[in-house]
């Protein structure tokens, strides 16, 4: 089994947070927004003004840890391509 490399579990999470923060937002009805990519790992629900964000909001870290080992391993493969065809060894 391979060690983890943190660069690149570093990339996939801000990947991630880059990636949800630009995409737009899924609307799955009238007042349920959701937030991720692949899967969306933050639900928020639109409720009357006056109501905390933080009881209207539902964080998935299932999800979210899901999207982040798809992306890193997205990266891994990318850079082992890289690798196998423009790679010269010394």
């Amino acid at each position: 089994m391979k060690k983890i490399n943190w660069k690149i579990l570093n990339a996939a999470f801000w990947t991630e947070i880059l990636l949800s923060y630009f995409l737009p937002f899924q609307t799955t009805d009238n007042s349920l927004y959701q937030v991720g990519f692949p899967e969306p790992f933050l639900s928020v629900y639109a409720t009357n003004f006056g109501v905390s964000p933080f009881t209207s909001m539902h964080l998935n870290p299932l999800a979210l840890l899901f999207d982040i080992i798809i992306i890193h391993l997205v990266i891994s493969v990318c850079i082992n391509i890289y690798h196998k065809f423009f790679h010269t060894p010394k």
